[in-house]
C-alpha cells in the first residue's frame, strides 16, 4: 500500500479536495471583505439632519456641516426637514431637502392659521460645504393657490412631486423631477394644463 496514503482510506485525494475547498472559501471570503472595505459608504447614509431656524446641520461622523437655506422655503418656521438625496459627484456635493412648516407663527384661527407650506430644495455645495447654488419648488401652500397632487415619491432614481396651481380661470399642473444619477441638473419643473 505504499504511496496510497494511510491505511483504511479509500480515496487518497479526498483530504486534498477538502483542503482545496476550504482554501478556496477562505480566498473568496478575503476577496469579499476587501471589496466591502473598498466600497465607500454613500453620502446620504453617512448624514443625519438637524435644523434650527433656517440653518440645516448635517452630522457626518464627528463633523457638523452648517448650510443656510434662508430664502429657499415659504414656511414661517420649519417643522420638518427630510434629506431626500445626498450625492458627491464631479467635485461637488448635491443635496435634495424636503421641508415643511406652518404658514404663520404663531398659529391661530384666522386665514392660514393652521396652514402648511412645503418645498423641495436642491443645493449645490463645494467640497468645503459652501453653498454655490440653490433652487426650490413650492408644492403645497396655504398662502399661494398651490396644492399637492402627488408625491414626493421615488421611482427608480427619479423623485417626482406633482402640484396643482389654481387660478380664477384655469388650473395648471406643475411637475418637479430630480434625478439621483444626474444631480447637477437640479430640479426640473414642467407645467401643463390640469386634466379635467
Amino acid at each position: 500500500m505504499a504511496g496510497r496514503g494511510l491505511a483504511g482510506h479509500k480515496d487518497p485525494s479526498g483530504g486534498y479536495k477538502a483542503v482545496r475547498r476550504v482554501a478556496a472559501l477562505f480566498v473568496l471570503m478575503l476577496l469579499g471583505a476587501g471589496a466591502l472595505a473598498q466600497t465607500p459608504v454613500p453620502l446620504g447614509a453617512r448624514l443625519r439632519v438637524r435644523w434650527q431656524g433656517s440653518t440645516v446641520r448635517l452630522l457626518e461622523g464627528g463633523r457638523t456641516h452648517l448650510v443656510s437655506i434662508q430664502g429657499q422655503f415659504n414656511a414661517a418656521g420649519l417643522n420638518s426637514v427630510k434629506l431626500q438625496s445626498a450625492k458627491e459627484a464631479d467635485g461637488f456635493i448635491y443635496l435634495l431637502l424636503d421641508v415643511s412648516g406652518l404658514s404663520k407663527l404663531p398659529p391661530d384661527e384666522h386665514q392660514c392659521g393652521a396652514g402648511v407650506e412645503s418645498n423641495l430644495i436642491w443645493l449645490k455645495l463645494d467640497q468645503n460645504w459652501k453653498l454655490l447654488d440653490a433652487k426650490n419648488f413650492l408644492y403645497d401652500s396655504c398662502w399661494s393657490p398651490i396644492s399637492l397632487s402627488d408625491g414626493p415619491t421615488w421611482q427608480g432614481d427619479t423623485l417626482t412631486v406633482t402640484a396643482d396651481k389654481i387660478s380664477a380661470d384655469s388650473t395648471e399642473t406643475m411637475v418637479a423631477t430630480y434625478s439621483y444619477k444626474r444631480p447637477e441638473e437640479g430640479l426640473k419643473v414642467t407645467t401643463r394644463p390640469a386634466a379635467k
